[in-house]
């Protein structure tokens, strides 16, 4: 198998156990709300390195903490849900502009939107049922992530690539 294929193999087998792990400890911890959170979650944070999939799931985490309570203020304050998610995209549009957290948006876009015109009459549950999700979902991508690359016994071939794609066996 070439490297390339079996590279992707590695990765889709890391997001699919972070998946189902991610919905079965969401299950297990009995949290409120509904697990598909987490398993979104794990399997947008699944990178081909751990140090990408620690530094998606920080920005994802922080997105979603400024998504998901930015869209409950404003439902609360302003009453409106249509009103509240224009008004929260186009805030946190510009918060992250200025913060210079381009990386942030989607993820924040996407919690402002779920909390404000998702049907639940208590907007800081909600808020914090998606929390819940997203960190139960990255911190499972993570362990995962962590698991398959010190177990997957990945051979060095397809890390240690020279400067022509040619394996590097001089070790």
């Amino acid at each position: 198998m070439q490297p390339r294929h079996f590279e992707a193999v590695i990765f889709s087998a890391k997001a699919a156990t972070a998946t189902v792990v991610a919905v079965l400890c969401y299950d297990w911890a009995s949290l409120p709300g509904t697990a598909w959170v987490a398993a979104v979650s794990a399997v947008v944070v699944t990178q081909p390195s751990l140090h990408s999939s620690l530094k998606a799931s920080l920005m994802r985490v922080i997105a979603n903490l400024a998504g998901a309570f930015g869209g409950a203020a404003l439902s609360i304050c302003l009453g409106q849900p249509l009103v509240a998610v224009a008004v929260g995209v186009m805030m946190t549009g510009l918060v992250c502009h200025l913060l210079k957290q381009d990386d942030m948006l989607r993820p924040a876009f996407v919690a402002v939107i779920l909390v404000t015109l998702a049907g639940d009459n208590d907007k800081w549950h909600s808020s914090l049922n998606r929390i819940a999700g997203v960190l139960v979902g990255c911190l499972c991508a993570l362990v995962i992530g962590f698991l398959f690359d010190k177990l997957s016994g990945v051979p060095k071939f397809i890390t240690n690539k020279k400067g022509g794609g040619e394996p590097d066996n001089s070790e």
